[in-house]
């Protein structure tokens, strides 16, 4: 049954798109209220291009739709620019959308809208038919027919149109984490996928099963799908699975069973059937020792380490701070780059990370919410210390953490509670620096900035499209399905043969590793590409790396600057003011503080009042600029040394000068009386008690009226009575 977006999410999803514009079937891209304007002070120089700093945005998609399905990203034709394919439930109707975005903006051409009942789908990614001349991408799913399951496969065209002569049924429901591979090497990928039931498939690109599968365990399984990788060291891939009570099962490509195999992992309650396993498991060589491992976590606490040498059938164990359960996974990452893998492991509640070599260990562990986090961490180098950062969200928030657990940085997001759709790390603008990229249920696409080199370090949710360890078949900093979608040759380090591995090319120095470009200039800044990137660590494709109006090849040739600082000497002055002034040094940490034209002000005081800090009077009105900041309260620049700002008959030259008044009130001692009117009419404008004499009272004439009225009513009653009496 599909679930359909909240009032909550469909009310957000409308605010946001009123507050960016109307989205008329296509994204709109915004810029968030928390971030800064985008700075832009490069020289004003015509052979150097802009170059413009990325903002955090956001894309909001058709907010009548659910989405669900996690995101995938490929290049779809084969250009070095990444798309991302997304896939929408229709609000109130039994069927899916499916979207292409290209440059943050949605392909109304691609946009296909499928009238099917689709549950548990799975975007499987690009395939060629026909000796690789037609390009289809593949998606599976599971529906009902005649009240039983079917899991059904089909293709849709590099056009976004429905291959109607590609579909595989299978019978019964699979366990998500279907392979899509080229196991054997023979040009054609295969799938791998485990069945509910228990059932192991093994079938070609027809959907045929391969001799010998599949191959039928004595056991359901709802969670865990299988893994591939060469666990016994003869150059072919495996296939392994791991059952719910820790049965390990591997087999050759051919259907025999790996010798040894299955295995057991020794679990913590033997005697108990209250432990399980609910995650996908991780194979890798954790110790460098030429020996793989295998590491589960389960549901009671417990974190395993499973050696798949069965001469050895080793085992080690360690508590954690919770149970494992469905809605989290972890994965194995050399996050502090000092040799060895890191299990990085995600629990409802925390994350834990461990490390083995030879023993089990924990690294850090912390309980960071009450709040479930979901999905599997993604992992990547953001800020360029060679160090991978760990991405994690839960329905309030997204975190970006250190190698060592400390919070780097934390992002509030208006996720939707049920959304468990982990982040994915790419360069979905095609700027050569990677973005964290999260898609909600509701249809907000969030965007952050790292501005790190950088093309698509994980754009699986499990880090691989094989549902397993990256695989990097020839070492060159590229994972195999990087170079799938780059074009670069995964068995050759270096593609283009210019001395630069394909790794470093797209991850640091920002090249082509299909031309050889170490030796340009793409930025036109005066250094070569390798010099950037070796030897300055600057931004190859940006000629001022770090915004202070001054290139890069100036900073470390001219003026012998930071160019990876704006502010070389920390001081508070940018190196591009400093070097405007001869008396002003940018590798000076003391001039700031100096006043070099003796008019009161500091140089970081001139900065910030915008003076000139080699002429005390920079209006040239005759007054030292300190003094028409501190003193005047005047504007130094502006010739106003006759001005009366507080209007009250004085100049503030006079007020401070010669009567000591304050110049911003205009009436000093506050008796009712301006300073000017005081000093005109010989009172003193600094003393309340003081009022000027000769100033007209009216109280007085006052005064004097009431009592000449009392004495005409005085008089006249006399006569009053006068005139009684001599009547």
């Amino acid at each position: 049954m599909k679930k359909k977006a909240s009032l909550y999410t469909l009310a957000l999803s409308i605010i946001l798109s009123l507050v960016v514009g109307s989205i008329n079937g296509s994204s709109v891209v915004s810029s968030t209220s928390s971030i800064q304007d985008s700075k832009n002070h490069l020289s004003q120089k015509t052979d150097i291009r802009t170059y413009l700093e990325d903002l955090d945005r956001y894309i909001i998609l058709p907010t009548e739709n659910s989405y669900l399905t996690p995101s995938h990203v490929l290049d779809l034709e084969n250009d070095g620019i990444l798309e991302t394919i997304v896939v929408a439930d229709m609000e109130g109707i039994t069927g899916e959308i499916i979207y292409l975005i290209r440059n943050q903006q949605i392909v109304s051409s691609w946009t296909l809208e499928l009238y099917w009942e689709m549950r548990d789908i799975e975007i499987l990614g690009k395939y060629y038919l026909n000796s690789g001349n037609d390009l289809r991408i593949l998606f599976r799913y599971t529906h009902t027919v005649v009240d039983e399951d079917v899991t059904s496969i089909f293709a849709i065209t590099e056009d976004g149109d429905l291959d109607p002569a590609f579909r595989i049924d299978l019978d019964g429901s699979f366990v998500q984490g279907t392979i899509l591979h080229d196991l054997n090497e023979d040009g054609e990928k295969e799938f791998v996928l485990m069945h509910t039931d228990g059932i192991v498939y093994y079938m070609d690109h027809s959907g045929q099963n391969i001799t010998n599968w599949p191959k039928t365990l004595n056991e359901t399984n709802d969670f865990i799908p299988l893994v591939v990788d060469d666990i016994n060291d003869d150059g072919e891939l495996d296939i392994i699975s791991l059952s719910e009570q820790g049965q390990i099962h591997a087999w050759n490509l051919n259907g025999t069973d790996i010798s040894g195999f299955p295995l057991q992992i020794p679990l913590h309650f033997k005697d108990s059937l209250a432990e399980h396993f609910r995650q996908m498991p991780i194979i890798a060589d954790l110790d460098n020792n030429g020996t793989k491992e295998l590491v589960a976590a389960s549901d009671v606490m417990y974190l395993y380490v499973m050696s798949l040498d069965p001469q050895k059938n080793q085992s080690w164990e360690i508590i954690m701070p919770e149970g494992a359960l469905m809605t989290t996974q972890g994965v194995v990452n050399d996050i502090d780059n000092d040799g060895l893998l890191e299990i990085i492991q995600l629990l409802p509640r925390s994350i834990a990370v461990f490390k083995f070599d030879g023993e089990l260990e924990e690294v850090f562990s912390h309980m960071y919410s009450s709040i479930g986090y979901f999905g599997s961490p993604a992992i990547a180098d953001l800020d360029r210390d060679n160090k991978a950062e760990i991405v994690i969200h839960n329905n309030q928030y997204l975190r970006i953490l250190e190698d060592d657990g400390e919070i780097k940085k934390q992002l509030s997001r208006p996720l939707y509670a049920q959304d468990r759709k982990p982040p994915l790390i790419y360069d979905i603008d095609n700027d050569k620096e990677i973005e964290i990229v999260h898609l909600t249920q509701s249809g907000v696409m969030f965007i952050e900035e790292t501005n790190d080199f950088g093309y698509a370090p994980w754009i699986y949710t499990l880090g691989s499209s094989a549902n397993t360890f990256n695989i990097d078949s020839d070492n060159d900093g590229l994972w195999d399905y990087e170079e799938e979608s780059i074009g670069t040759d995964k068995f050759n380090s270096d593609t283009d043969s210019d001395t630069a591995s394909d790794g470093n090319e797209v991850n640091r120095y920002l090249l082509d590793p299909l031309f050889s470009d170490i030796s340009l200039d793409t930025d036109l800044d005066g250094l070569t590409n390798i010099e950037e990137a070796d030897i300055y660590f600057t931004d190859p494709k940006n000629p001022d790396t770090d915004f202070d109006s001054l290139e890069d090849f100036e900073e470390i040739n001219t003026y012998f600057t930071d160019p990876l600082s704006a502010d070389s000497d920390e001081d508070g002055l940018s190196d591009d003011y400093e070097i405007l002034y001869d008396s002003l040094d940018p590798n000076d940490p003391t001039d700031a503080l100096d006043d070099f034209d003796n008019d009161n002000l500091h140089s970081i005081d001139e900065r910030s009042w915008g003076t000139n800090p080699e002429n005390p009077d920079t209006d040239e009105d005759g007054l030292l600029d300190g003094d028409e900041v501190f003193k005047y309260f005047t504007n130094p620049l502006e010739v106003d040394q006759d001005a009366d700002y507080d209007g009250d008959g004085l100049t503030n030259v006079e007020e401070v000068d010669i009567y000591n008044t304050n110049p911003s009130l205009p009436d000093s001692d506050s008796d009712g009386y301006d300073d000017g009117e005081e000093i005109r009419r010989g009172s003193d404008p600094l003393d309340e008690n003081s009022i000027p004499t000769d100033r007209t009272n009216f109280s007085q004439f006052y005064l004097i009226g009431y009592i000449l009225t009392g004495l005409v009513y005085v008089i006249v009653l006399r006569n009053r009575k006068r005139n009684l009496s001599e009547q």
